[in-house]
């Protein structure tokens, strides 16, 4: 995926990416951009670019995720597991008291009644 933007002279040479070739097929280059609009920012660059006569002008922005999200994201799944394993407790300890609230109030009519029939 080449990009039509140009490539900024801000940048620092950070290696290269044998996975993912420019358009001239060679291994394209990974560098962080230092402009004031993308500082810290990471793209791909053919490593002929700024070469005089080189016509290649692939570039593309690395999006980066943090290094630890596969940890982040296990943790997440780890913690809201956890979390619904609690809400399903909850339900069920909920439900279970409903129940007994349902006996106690019929429990309770029948006295009324036994009350109305038999004293008045």
């Amino acid at each position: 995926m080449s990009s039509g933007s140009r490539i900024s002279t801000g940048s620092s040479n950070q290696g290269v990416d044998k996975d993912v070739l420019c358009d001239c097929e060679l291994p394209s280059r990974i560098r962080t951009s230092k402009t004031k609009d993308n500082p810290g920012k990471k793209f791909r660059v053919c490593p002929n670019s700024l070469k005089p006569g080189k016509k290649c002008k692939f570039w593309e922005w690395i999006d980066e995720e943090p290094e630890n999200m596969k940890a982040i994201a296990e943790d997440t799944l780890s913690d809201f597991a956890d979390y619904l394993k609690q809400v399903l407790e909850d339900v069920a300890s909920v439900r279970e008291e409903v129940k007994q609230l349902k006996v106690m109030i019929q429990i309770l009519i029948m006295l009324v009644i036994v009350k109305v029939m038999f004293w008045g």
